[in-house]
């Protein structure tokens, strides 16, 4: 196996942790410690029907309003991990209930690795698929 693979399966095992970090604090509703641990201080959101949502702080409060609404179950399933450089990207879909209704889309998401080597979201973009 090259190095090459070999560094992109850990990039594809470390996305694949912050987004299961991203899930559980989802399913906990700390929309603070989601915000925290998964994406950048400078990162964009992109909702659907809705503007664009800019920075952490205004992220953390998108993600405590939605999560607020009664979100329970959320699930994320991540489809493909690609790197280069710096920047690494994901395809997947999620899955989540709200009301008693299950709600399924799909997302990709752009990650940059941070000065401590880790990765973080720096745009989330995200859709049903109804």
């Amino acid at each position: 196996m090259s190095a090459a693979a070999a560094s992109l399966q850990d990039i594809a095992r470390a996305i694949r942790a912050l987004e299961q970090e991203f899930q559980d604090h989802a399913n906990a509703g700390n929309a603070a410690a989601l915000t925290e641990a998964f994406y950048a201080a400078d990162a964009t959101l992109l909702p659907p029907s809705a503007p664009p949502v800019k920075g952490a702080d205004a992220i953390r409060d998108f993600w405590a309003a939605f999560l607020g609404a009664g979100v329970t179950d959320a699930e994320l399933r991540t489809e493909d991990v690609s790197a280069s450089g710096d920047l690494a990207y994901n395809t997947g879909a999620y899955a989540f209930s709200l009301n008693g209704s299950r709600h399924t889309g799909k997302y990709l998401v752009v990650y940059r690795r941070q000065a401590d080597g880790s990765y973080r979201a720096v745009a989330d973009s995200f859709s049903g698929n109804a």
